[in-house]
């Protein structure tokens, strides 16, 4: 009975600590350390959930996928794969897009609300830009957006631009 009850209260501990963590606002440490919350919540999804919203927020999608992998037991969980899923592939066909020439213009994906990678993979369907030098450019009605894949480093780059002035630089690994 005591290693029951030790058990449950070490499980507490940890779980309060994973939300604690995410409430702070340590979200590479979380995605980095993704194999012990995985190990450890392998049956709790909303738990899971809350590592891989740390990876999302961090651009990590590479180690998300981790994640989308366990991500399986319950609607939700479902849903939270397929969307780093889809992130991750949109990422991948990018890569293609700029390193092998690969036309993605006839591929359908969903279109991903509040994700510049989604913006910028739809935007590069429409307008199928040149590469030039591993990364092209696409635009908007207000701004332009700069594609650049490191392939040192596996990243793909979104550097947004409006009115020529450098706003943001987005990286995905």
């Amino acid at each position: 009975m005591r290693i029951v009850l030790w058990l449950l209260f070490v499980s507490y501990a940890f779980a309060s600590n994973l939300i604690e963590l995410f409430n702070k606002q340590y979200y590479s440490y979380i995605c980095l350390h993704r194999w012990e919350f995985i190990n450890k919540y392998k049956n709790d999804e909303k738990l899971l959930s809350l590592v891989a919203y740390a990876c999302l927020k961090k651009r990590y999608l590479t180690p998300a996928i981790d994640l989308a992998k366990v991500l399986r037991r319950t609607p939700s969980g479902r849903v939270n794969s397929s969307y780093i899923t889809t992130l991750f592939f949109m990422k991948i066909l990018l890569e293609r897009y700029i390193k092998d020439k690969y036309d993605i213009q006839n591929i359908t994906l969903p279109y991903l609300n509040n994700s510049l990678l989604s913006k910028v993979f739809f935007l590069t369907q429409e307008q199928l830009p040149k590469v030039k030098d591993d990364s092209f450019w696409v635009k908007d009605k207000k701004k332009k957006y700069k594609v650049v894949f490191d392939e040192k480093l596996n990243n793909l780059f979104i550097f947004i631009y409006e009115n020529d002035k450098l706003l943001k630089k987005e990286r995905y690994w």
